[in-house]
């Protein structure tokens, strides 16, 4: 969804919108991921584009310890100003300051709602989900999944040579 700056009235322009993530290259972050549905306001300022409002979707990933899929809400809220590309040239190098932070570029004076979406979804995933605080895993040698059964693996308590160094610890 594309929304042009023309189109922003000056009181700003108010945006639900509910849209099927149909991004291929991002597919191995998750099994499946719910349309997701957005309040948006967009504002003209003079510098570019004031997006504020929030987003809320649900993912299907996969647990980080047995594998398994897990539902996992993901929302967050945001505020991003968007700016043309010829004021983000004539910017010098320098530090970013925290209220730069959530600064990005339009493309031709456009507002590509749907990308903006992709990534902050992309953004609020959980890098290691669980599908309970408790998960016990996988085996590491056998592969069986703890959280059904006891495996009969026996542990190695380490190098046999690195015994006499144990004191150290």
């Amino acid at each position: 969804m594309l929304v042009e700056r023309s189109q922003i009235p000056p009181e700003g322009l108010d945006l639900e919108v509910r849209e099927e993530p149909c991004w291929g290259e991002d597919q191995g972050l998750w099994l499946s991921l719910a349309p997701i549905e957005a309040t948006l306001h967009l504002e003209r300022k003079v510098n570019g584009i004031l997006a504020s409002g929030a987003f809320t979707t649900t993912a299907v990933v996969l647990c980080s310890r047995c594998s398994e899929p897990v539902s996992v809400p993901v929302s967050d809220q945001f505020a991003i100003l968007f700016t043309g590309a010829s004021e983000a040239s004539r910017a010098e190098e320098s530090e970013l300051s925290a209220a730069e932070m959530d600064v990005d570029v339009m493309q031709e004076d456009r507002l590509d709602v749907s990308r903006f979406l992709r990534e902050n979804v992309l953004l609020s995933l959980p890098l290691q989900p669980l599908c309970r605080a408790e998960c016990r895993g996988l085996c590491p040698h056998c592969g069986i999944d703890l959280n059904e059964t006891s495996c009969q693996c026996q542990v190695q308590e380490g190098d046999p040579r690195l015994l006499p160094l144990q004191h150290l610890l």
